[in-house]
């Protein structure tokens, strides 16, 4: 902590120099990335900042009871803002908005803080609070908004709690430190709902869920590598009108065999890409290594990537 707070007060001071700011959350975003995106932004308003939440893709339902969760954008003009800062974009290819606005990368033409806890984050913002060590971004937050003095209300609460929850994979997953547990109580007690966090995240399926998650184990083997690997394609979602965001979580049931080393799931993001995605309970095992080879990262047990192509079934799943 105390390793970061020289960022952590460069970046209050970029804070306080601007008043129109973004907030980007990852390409396809989890409770995490929306999570912190909405906190932030209700801390930044309060303080008297005009903020807009940015992401190329919708926040997925399960967050759909968290504030401001209507009032994402998909589109701004870089240069009508004074500031942006990205949450939980564990490499600049996450931003999504880059292809098209390629000056968010200048960082003479563009302003941009970069809070993230991804060890294969590349550090791409003028000011970089990324901390690995930490098992998310809502966990920073939680660790900036208390440096700054900064009040923390009960929707606040709520999103961080949120993506604190799912990160830690229910407080289930290694990354649980005992200061997790900490933050967790201190959230509860300013009034996170986190009856609801654990409702939205584990009693809230459509029936097209339920469905795509039954074509994904389905097809789910296990190959000489000793990795569990399943598919998903774009005429699945056709066929039976799933969501992309439908496919959050089935990886984790990908992952449930012991005797597995790990396990990889692919998917067509209706946009001609492969999204793979990968997950472990190996301590032996570095994902975001693995993850690199296509050009993706993240975390040592969970990683992913993204290429450009289709899937195809042979004798196996295998990318073309």
């Amino acid at each position: 902590m105390s390793a970061h707070l020289a960022e952590f007060e460069n970046a209050k001071k970029l804070i306080y120099a601007a008043q129109r700011i973004v907030i980007i959350s990852h390409k396809n975003p989890d409770a995490d990335a929306v999570g912190a995106n909405i906190a932030l932004r209700e801390a930044l308003e309060a303080i008297g900042k005009t903020v807009i939440s940015a992401c190329v893709d919708p926040p997925p339902l399960d967050c759909d009871f968290l504030k401001y969760y209507e009032n994402f954008v998909n589109d701004f003009t870089p240069n009508e803002w004074d500031l942006i800062i990205s949450v939980d974009c564990g490499s600049h290819k996450l931003l999504g908005f880059h292809v098209d606005k390629p000056e968010l990368l200048d960082r003479n033409k563009v302003k941009l803080i970069n809070i993230d806890h991804h060890q294969s984050n590349d550090f791409f913002g003028n000011i970089n609070i990324v901390m690995p060590e930490t098992p998310s971004t809502c966990f920073i937050l939680f660790l900036m908004f208390t440096t700054f003095g900064w009040e923390i209300t009960k929707s606040m609460a709520t999103a961080m709690m949120h993506g604190l929850y799912y990160d830690t994979g229910s407080f289930m997953h290694s990354n649980t430190c005992p200061q997790t547990l900490r933050i967790a109580a201190r959230l509860k007690a300013i009034g996170a709902d986190h009856e609801m966090c654990v409702k939205k995240q584990f009693n809230n399926s459509r029936i097209e869920q339920l469905q795509l998650w039954g074509r994904v184990l389905s097809r789910a083997s296990m190959n000489n590598k000793q990795a569990i690997v399943s598919a998903v394609t774009e005429e699945d979602y056709k066929e039976i009108n799933a969501e992309l965001t439908d496919l959050s979580g089935v990886i984790n049931y990908l992952n449930h065999v012991p005797e597995a080393k790990f396990c990889m799931l692919l998917t067509e993001d209706l946009k001609g890409n492969i999204k793979g995605s990968f997950r472990t309970q190996n301590d032996d095992i570095d994902l975001s290594e693995m993850a690199s080879l296509f050009g993706g990262g993240g975390h040592k047990k969970a990683s992913g990537f993204t290429i450009p192509g289709k899937i195809k079934e042979r004798i196996s799943w295998i990318i073309n």
